[in-house]
């Protein structure tokens, strides 16, 4: 039985080295006790990397690109349970069956969809709700956040806010990484100091107001909202603080905006 522990969060890359080598030696998943960074290290790979020098290493193993892309996703979910999962299916891929990933019936592969998708949506709500506030380092603009998301999906938008704020230096600060962007370089820097992170800044009084303008009380449908925009995220949102008012509100501006179209209409 070998016990390897993944060390780097999310771990892809060094997954990925490691179940090549197991795979190549012919590991099968049941021999194997997967760990996170947070599990103990008792057995750092075993003799896997020993045993990696055979032969055995010079197969050629050729992993389907959709297939390596759906476990680049699913390595980036907050279970620790992931590691096994993906290598379990990674070796069923091998040398069981090359199409398995297209059995959508399948429980392995139905849990290793359903966590891929977890980690999209995570990434997409980071691109929707994260917001930068400004300060100014060695005498120039630099934007800072701080977002807590359910998975570790950090590296998974850095190519998105690369391209969007391009010429823009910002700072993404996670509960586990921060990713640095000076326009031409980007930093990742381990388990970072949220107090560096402002708690307002001179753009957000102007945001707030043009937030509250374009609320449309008679369009209001909370439900819906809660569901795209849950209230965990709302603490690093400075929209939110105007939410509550302006929905108690909303029935009497939704009868204003009435009467007021009724009078425009009179005249």
């Amino acid at each position: 039985m070998k016990t390897i522990t993944i060390s780097s969060v999310p771990g892809f890359d060094e997954w990925r080295q490691v179940s090549r080598e197991c795979l190549a030696n012919l590991i099968t998943p049941e021999d194997i006790i997967w760990q996170g960074a947070q599990a103990t290290q008792d057995d750092l790979f075993g003799n896997i990397i020993d045993n990696a020098s055979s032969n055995k290493t010079q197969r050629n193993l050729r992993i389907p690109k959709p297939l390596l892309m759906l476990l680049k996703y699913a390595l980036c979910h907050q279970d620790e349970s992931r590691f096994a999962l993906c290598y379990r299916v990674l070796w069923r891929v091998i040398y069981e069956n090359k199409n398995l990933i297209h059995l959508k019936t399948d429980d392995d592969v139905m849990q290793l969809y359903s966590m891929a998708k977890a980690v999209k949506r995570d990434a997409y709500k980071m691109s929707a709700f994260l917001r930068f506030r400004e300060v100014i380092l060695e005498g120039q603009e630099h934007f800072i956040a701080w977002y807590e998301p359910e998975h570790f999906c950090l590296e998974v938008k850095l190519d998105f806010f690369k391209t969007r704020f391009k010429n823009m230096r910002w700072s993404i600060l996670t509960p586990y990484r921060a990713a640095h962007w000076n326009t031409e370089t980007l930093v990742l820097e381990d388990n970072p100091d949220p107090s560096v992170v402002p708690n307002n800044d001179r753009i957000e009084s102007y945001w707030l107001t043009y937030y509250s303008n374009i609320f449309n009380p008679a369009r209001i449908k909370t439900n819906a909202m809660l569901s795209q925009m849950p209230k965990k995220y709302w603490k690093n949102m400075p929209e939110t603080t105007l939410i509550d008012d302006m929905i108690k509100q909303s029935d009497a501006r939704a009868r204003k905006m009435i009467s007021d179209g009724n009078t425009q209409q009179s005249d």
